[in-house]
């Protein structure tokens, strides 16, 4: 939605299930064979576009990256168990997404946003795994790290017009907390998935058999009116809600302003667009 919105072209290599760098968080590893993580994907686009510096695109380009939340996916059991601490999960995380916005200045990108750890705390799966409070509090720390540490690098980082973070963590604590918003946009149930396989049972059996042998019954009889799709995904309308936030708060940035995350924009944006209808497929505005 954000780049039918801007008019831009969407180049996206990203995969599912991409942690930060398979080096110290992985989902799948099977064989040592890993889904390609941010690092990987950067190291393709460095590859293919070895001449993006010359790019007569980069005063407009956006480089956007979102990663994060398969890291805590991915080392969940051992922040439960206590063999990783939150200090060093946090600490790890953030340094290297602020390790990769180098990279991508580097290879010449003028324009990126960041996006912080979701609100992770408020899934199913948080609920069902009995981490909320662990959640809550990594989340919450994680996020002001990562605030921090932007925020210093982006006053040195030359060549650089403009750094934004994208804070899905509090849209999602906003967006989910509000009857108001909610009932916007036609949602009655913001705790259960619509999908009920778990999300969070990444064995290789699980996941051909979720790819191979979904049925129609898997899923609610209304996808539209539930909060979630699958126990840690927000469903079309959230996502494409906050596809039409991102956009006012990248307008208003261009614009030497900002767009707050209240309850009284999101409701602007919900009536303005008319957000409360189903979302099409594919994506349009």
């Amino acid at each position: 939605y954000l780049s039918l919105l801007l008019g831009y072209n969407l180049y996206n290599k990203a995969i599912g299930g991409s942690t930060s760098d398979n080096s110290h968080s992985t989902i799948v590893d099977i064989l040592n064979i890993h889904i390609p993580s941010t690092q990987n994907q950067i190291n393709l686009f460095k590859f293919t576009n070895p001449r993006y510096v010359l790019d007569s695109t980069r005063s407009k380009d956006i480089a956007m990256l979102e990663v994060g939340s398969n890291d805590f996916f991915a080392d969940q059991i051992a922040l439960k168990n206590g063999t990783l601490t939150a200090n060093q999960f946090i600490d790890t995380l953030s340094s290297t997404v602020v390790g990769q916005l180098e990279q991508l200045r580097k290879i010449g990108f003028k324009n990126i946003v960041v996006s912080n750890l979701a609100a992770i705390q408020h899934t199913p799966m948080a609920t069902n795994e009995g981490i909320v409070d662990m959640a809550t509090g990594v989340v919450t720390q994680y996020n002001q790290q990562l605030s921090a540490k932007v925020t210093a690098w982006a006053a040195k980082a030359t060549g650089v017009s403009s750094v934004l973070l994208a804070d899905i963590g509090n849209f999602v604590a906003v967006t989910i907390k509000s009857a108001a918003i909610t009932s916007a946009l036609g949602l009655t149930d913001t705790t259960h998935s619509c999908v009920t396989s778990s999300a969070t049972d990444f064995s290789l059996k699980k996941l051909i058999s979720t790819i191979l042998g979904t049925q129609g019954n898997d899923g609610c009889s209304n996808p539209g009116a539930h909060y979630f799709m699958d126990d840690v995904h927000p469903a079309e309308k959230i996502q494409r809600l906050f596809g039409y936030f991102s956009y006012a708060s990248i307008t208003a940035a261009r614009q030497g302003s900002s767009y707050a995350l209240s309850e009284a924009n999101i409701l602007s944006l919900i009536s303005k667009y008319n957000l409360g209808t189903t979302a099409p497929k594919p994506a349009k505005i």
